[in-house]
């Protein structure tokens, strides 16, 4: 058995023991004014706002729900990575998951539109856009694939670290870049020249310090938070996606609850967004000063070469497009 295997193996058992825990605690307490006691998490330290906006959310639900509903967060990938949450939220495991909302294409297709790179003018647009279409959007992902994201984690632009000066899409030739494990991510950076490597995001750090790979992207607070620049020397500011992350629920589980409660769930998820939006966009300026002040080679690129690179993408992965022309209604 290989490490991954043995690794994926050792997640299903903990993944298994908090789904029948979660079921003892749960099935009496349905008969006692529906208490229930969740499992929610996360693939990212608990330091970056990914966790802690499952931390805000959690914490609110419980106030909103005087204590009916307890969410408890796991970090730091110690459940697996982003699909295999989304796996164990299906199949009852988890209740609640963090993960990007491009990486839900795999059980909504059209999903894989929130990873099209240069699809939103700035970071105020890509939040009014999911202010906009948040409800229809919802309700569509939960007829299709039986889970609900209830909020989206803000999250700032993807950049690119490595090790070398990048400024334009040939300066990726030959570089193995880390993505997320979706079609579209990997088609991106092919067409961008590089050489994309999917891989569950708690593997990384230990692929760069390896040089399984030579670079991966993410937004900066996330790459510093989690030691990237103790294996990468360069950040190039590409800016080549806007990709939130989502509040990520069982539609079951979800309808199976009161209104009452349903209400504070999304309640909830409004005063998450809330919270954390100005929080990110603050936090992005003074990580950007550590990154610097870190030694770490930081350059702007030539924007208008990577979306030349990538302008015929929708063609080839049309399957949200639906939501890419609802997108650009909204100013």
């Amino acid at each position: 058995m290989t490490t991954f295997e043995t690794k994926s193996a050792s997640r299903r058992l903990v993944l298994g023991g908090l789904a029948a825990g979660t079921a003892l605690v749960a099935m009496p307490a349905v008969l006692r004014a529906q208490r229930l006691n969740w499992i929610g998490a996360s693939a990212t330290a608990q330091a970056d706002f990914i966790g802690q906006s499952l931390d805000f959310f959690a914490k609110r639900v419980g106030e909103l729900t005087q204590g009916q509903i307890v969410i408890t967060a796991h970090h730091g990938g110690s459940l697996g990575g982003e699909r295999e949450h989304i796996e164990a939220v299906q199949q009852g495991a988890i209740q609640v998951a963090t993960p990007g909302q491009g990486v839900l294409a795999g059980v909504y297709r059209p999903a894989e539109v929130w990873t099209h790179p240069y699809l939103f003018k700035d970071v105020a647009h890509k939040d009014r856009v999911w202010d906009t279409i948040r409800a229809e959007y919802q309700d569509d992902v939960a007829r299709a694939a039986r889970i609900r994201p209830l909020a989206a984690i803000p999250r700032m632009p993807r950049q690119l670290s490595s090790n070398r000066l990048v400024r334009a899409p040939a300066d990726l030739r030959g570089l193995k870049i880390r993505v997320p494990e979706t079609a579209l991510w990997r088609r991106t950076f092919e067409l961008f020249g590089a050489s994309p490597t999917p891989m569950p995001w708690p593997e990384v750090f230990q692929a760069l310090k390896s040089k399984v790979i030579d670079g991966q992207e993410n937004p900066t607070a996330l790459s510093f938070n989690s030691g990237i620049f103790d294996a990468n020397t360069h950040l190039a500011l590409t800016e080549h996606m806007m990709q939130d992350n989502c509040i990520l629920v069982s539609q079951p589980a979800y309808q199976g609850l009161a209104p009452a409660l349903q209400q504070a769930l999304d309640q909830a998820a409004r005063d998450m967004e809330a919270h954390i939006r100005p929080r990110v966009i603050a936090e992005d300026t003074e990580i950007l000063a550590k990154v610097k002040a870190k030694g770490i080679v930081v350059t702007e690129v030539d924007k208008a070469a990577f979306t030349q690179a990538v302008r015929n993408l929708i063609t080839e992965f049309p399957a949200g497009k639906r939501w890419s022309d609802r997108m650009a209604q909204v100013a």
